[in-house]
């Protein structure tokens, strides 16, 4: 299995991506009247703080970098 090790810039890039793509979905589960697109958000959301989690990992092993 290949490892990928993702350049400084790659992490901020995706870094941003997912945390506007996070703020889309908060914004999606708290004004939906659609129960079901509203789980669906929420599950996302949950999906969402596990790879937030480890692309913060990734960066502070790789590159000694904090990602807020």
């Amino acid at each position: 299995m290949a490892v990928i090790r993702l350049i400084v810039s790659e992490y901020n890039i995706l870094w941003q991506a997912l945390k506007r793509h996070q703020q889309h979905l908060e914004q999606v589960s708290a004004t939906t009247q659609d129960e079901d697109e509203q789980l669906m958000a929420d599950e996302d959301l949950q999906k969402m703080e596990y790879m937030l989690r480890d692309i913060q990992d990734a960066a502070k092993a790789d590159w000694g970098l904090d990602l807020k």
